[in-house]
């Protein structure tokens, strides 16, 4: 792995922004028609669980989504060639021989730190100037779809991709935790605006309700997958 992302560097920063952006467009469109697929297709058919907003899709919706994630998948790719040069200047490091166990750790301080930075960032957009200018833009999806995961205003891009360099400034992760983030992060945030409840009626706790829940009212529920900061804040719905 470290010949392979060495050799893409050493072609220049096209080739790093080229080869990010693809593989954050690959993942976006396989999480997004997958989460479309069981929401829409496969869990009503076999009767698992329920829709949680039932309002349907206004015209044009999902094409918007999809539209405006291709610019926060470009800025996403930007934000490679950033870390890439972080690198390269020696600011960050890199594990790039980590034993099992300290993948594992990593993968889930990686978890704990894009908890922390999302709520952050999250909260900081609910602020009223900048979710009147910025914030609003993802939620005109109402109701949610897979593909509104990624749903910007380009200053939100730049805010919540700023995760991963923001993680590395504070810890040196395996190479393996830091390629893992994209695959994590999408799958939650797609079960998180699939706008369906596998659990239902059981009265488990889902993130796909609370994050619609938060899209239908507007307030409440800033964390990303763990309620912990809500409780702490008084935010949780």
């Amino acid at each position: 792995m470290q010949a392979l992302l060495y050799g893409i560097a050493e072609r220049g920063l096209w080739a790093v922004f080229a080869v990010a952006t693809l593989s954050f467009l690959l993942y976006y469109l396989i999480f997004a028609a997958l989460g479309w697929w069981l929401s829409k297709s496969v869990f009503p058919r076999w009767r698992i669980g329920d829709v949680v907003d039932k309002t349907p899709l206004r015209k044009g919706q999902v094409e918007k989504e999809i539209r405006r994630s291709a610019l926060s998948i470009a800025i996403f790719g930007a934000y490679g060639v950033v870390n890439v040069e972080m690198y390269r200047w020696r600011w960050v490091d890199v594990e790039w021989n980590a034993s099992v166990m300290r993948i594992a750790w990593d993968f889930v301080l990686l978890f704990l730190f894009n908890e922390v930075h999302f709520f952050c960032c999250h909260r900081l957009l609910h602020t009223p100037w900048l979710f009147k200018h910025v914030h609003r833009v993802h939620h005109e999806s109402v109701p949610t779809t897979p593909f509104s995961t990624f749903s910007f205003h380009w200053v939100e891009s730049l805010l919540l991709g700023s995760v991963m360099s923001s993680a590395m400034l504070v810890h040196t992760f395996s190479i393996w935790a830091l390629l893992g983030l994209p695959s994590f992060s999408l799958f939650f945030n797609t079960i998180g605006h699939w706008n369906y409840n596998v659990f239902a009626p059981t009265g488990l706790r889902s993130v796909s309700v609370e994050h619609s829940h938060h899209h239908m009212r507007v307030k409440g529920n800033f964390g990303f997958f763990l309620p912990v900061l809500d409780r702490v804040f008084h935010t949780y719905l």
